[in-house]
């Protein structure tokens, strides 16, 4: 199980004021709103490493012997 946050306190902000001839603009804008994230995983049965080893020792020999023929 895993548990995540984004920006819990909203503190991502961004303020911007702009003055020019004729205008006064000011801008503020939450730039992320608050996120949270939960994430389950579950493994079902349980494996058998031992099968991978066994098709890689046989996959393995076979390379080998043609090898060898050549």
């Amino acid at each position: 199980m895993t548990l995540s946050f984004n920006d819990i306190f909203r503190s991502r902000k961004s303020d911007q004021h702009s003055e020019g001839v004729g205008f006064v603009q000011d801008y503020y804008r939450l730039n992320n709103p608050q996120n949270i994230r939960l994430n389950l995983s579950y493994r079902f049965g349980k494996i058998d490493m031992s099968l991978f080893k066994r098709q890689n020792l046989k996959s393995q020999g076979e390379g080998m012997q043609n090898a060898q023929m050549q």
